[in-house]
């Protein structure tokens, strides 16, 4: 499992209501067609700030969407809920998963 993690604060006006509806536009009409896709988490903490994280089955099937984001129609209504230098990003690729043993 491959998951791109991506911090950031809202743009100005931008409503968390805005924000979901948007990320289900890019759903809807984009992400769930990408191959390889799995899910896409929005988690918001107490200082304001929000976390996507976003599955794939792979790094190479994650990296293929990256590039493919250049055709999608949604991408400015996407990008203008964030406030463009607060973005980070982190790629990360699972080694292990660790599960309690089941009794």
């Amino acid at each position: 499992m491959y998951k791109d993690i991506i911090s950031y604060q809202l743009a100005d006006g931008v409503t968390e209501q805005h924000l979901f509806k948007v990320a289900s536009k890019i759903i809807d009409s984009w992400m769930q067609a990408q191959p390889g896709f799995v899910k896409w988490e929005i988690h918001s903490n107490a200082e304001g700030s929000y976390t996507d994280i976003v599955y794939w089955e792979s790094k190479a099937v994650a990296q293929k969407a990256e590039l493919a984001m250049a055709n999608m129609t949604e991408a400015n209504e996407w990008y203008a809920c964030y406030k463009t230098e607060t973005i980070k990003t982190l790629k990360l690729t699972e080694l292990v998963r660790l599960e309690p043993a089941s009794l």
